[in-house]
């Protein structure tokens, strides 16, 4: 599953919904959404795993992820940069 942190800039949100669709995963908007509720949302869709675009300076920057156990207890299984030209397609 993918989603932005808050507040995300449109071109953030999009890069999202074609990363989303590219790995064949649902895409959710943010909203208000806690990243527990990201997690619940996650587990009864039976996803592993939320993909979270973060953003620097209004821009895409890192790939958060985060792993969700089959109790609906969730961890943060780290981040990296988000190389652009790959995943502009």
């Amino acid at each position: 599953m993918f989603t932005t942190s808050r507040y995300a800039s449109e071109s953030t949100r999009e890069l999202a919904r074609r990363m989303a669709k590219k790995n064949n995963e649902v895409f959710i908007s943010r909203g208000k959404h806690t990243i527990a509720q990201l997690a619940g949302i996650a587990r009864r869709k039976g996803e592993e795993r939320i993909s979270i675009i973060e953003e620097q300076g209004k821009k895409p920057a890192l790939l958060a992820t985060i792993t969700i156990m089959e109790t609906g207890e969730w961890r943060w299984a780290g981040q990296r940069p988000i190389d652009k030209d790959k995943n502009a397609g």
